[in-house]
């Protein structure tokens, strides 16, 4: 873990999806994650490009908390273009992974991160996802 879980953070929702999304997906994650923070609820996500960097991002913006669980080493920050991200988030909530330092973000670390995401939160909103999605 890098940051700190704190008690409050078991006030917390999980806001996950799409790694692309529309423009509703973006409104509805900005505006849920948005006015959850602002009343103190901790945003859980995985710090993946799309819904969660978006929910994490507004979280962060209107002052509150976010965990981000990664699929990868704690050292390993996926995508790599969210290295300013995992930056902030170390500043005002925690990145955790259960994986050793070094491990690769492969395919099958996902659904196991997606569990630890549900576990620590109270609840796991999905704003857009396909079929495939985890």
């Amino acid at each position: 873990m890098k940051g700190e879980v704190t008690p409050g953070d078991k006030i917390s929702v999980a806001i996950v999806g799409t790694r692309l999304p529309d423009k509703y997906g973006r409104t509805v994650t900005e505006a849920l994650s948005g006015e959850l923070a602002s009343l103190g609820v901790t945003i859980v996500s995985g710090m993946a490009r799309g819904i969660d960097s978006i929910a994490q991002e507004e979280a962060l913006k209107r002052g509150g908390r976010t965990i981000a669980v990664m699929g990868s080493g704690i050292d390993v920050i996926y995508p790599p273009e969210n290295g300013k991200l995992y930056e902030k988030i170390t500043k005002s909530g925690a990145v955790v992974s259960e994986f050793r330092p070094g491990t690769p973000p492969v395919a099958q670390n996902f659904p196991k991160r997606n569990r630890i995401i549900s576990g620590l939160s109270l609840g796991v909103v999905v704003v857009q996802a396909s079929d495939k999605s985890g």
